[in-house]
């Protein structure tokens, strides 16, 4: 039984954002409203870019294989557990197997519950350094829009023709790798001990 994460596409949070209206302050106090500054950006290139994700990334992978392997080789005990059951059936009173069949059930059970927890607090990790990466996209594109003189920026998949000159998103990926260069991705299961702690 392989570890399965549900994968969400990177950025997607961010994609529902829609339509990013930058607020001015001269605009907010003219009596008329000037024409509106539009830029562009390709979110999606941003984040495949940025090295802080791809860091993110590097290390889902690995917690990964680390926990497949970890898992495979607990379920291949508890296979081999139940095969000697089923073997002893035959062999032993009606009661004790019924005995160690439910005893095996319970591990079986607990095998699925630690699975269950080590994947939940595996996306747990990865939301969270995901998102310190999508705030910090947020201020990028703010600094970008002011340098800009933009007052909206659309996302590059709402938006079916434009001039390659209102594409803004080398800007942004080259500001967020130097603002934001990597992310600390905390290990899945330091927030089990600290659950476990707080717990007791």
């Amino acid at each position: 039984m392989s570890l399965k994460y549900v994968a969400t596409a990177v950025g997607a949070a961010i994609l529902s954002w829609g339509m990013i209206l930058i607020p001015m302050a001269e605009a907010a106090t003219s009596a008329a409203k000037p024409a509106p500054v539009i830029r562009v950006v390709d979110i999606q290139e941003v984040m495949e870019k940025s090295t802080a994700v791809q860091g993110i990334r590097r290390e889902l992978d690995a917690y990964r294989k680390k926990y497949d392997d970890e898992f495979a080789a607990k379920e291949k005990v508890l296979k081999d557990e139940e095969r000697q059951i089923v073997r002893q059936q035959p062999l032993v009173d009606a009661a004790v197997y019924r005995d160690k069949v439910q005893e095996f059930q319970k591990k079986f059970a607990s095998f699925q519950r630690e699975l269950k927890t080590r994947q939940q607090l595996l996306q747990n990790s990865y939301a969270t350094a995901l998102n310190q990466v999508s705030l910090q996209v947020q201020k990028i594109w703010a600094a970008v829009a002011d340098a800009e003189g933009a007052t909206v920026l659309l996302p590059r998949g709402q938006v079916l023709l434009f001039s390659p000159g209102y594409d803004v998103t080398k800007d942004v990926i080259d500001r967020l790798n130097k603002a934001l260069p990597s992310v600390k991705f905390s290990n899945p299961m330091s927030q089990e001990s600290a659950s476990g702690s707080k717990k007791k």
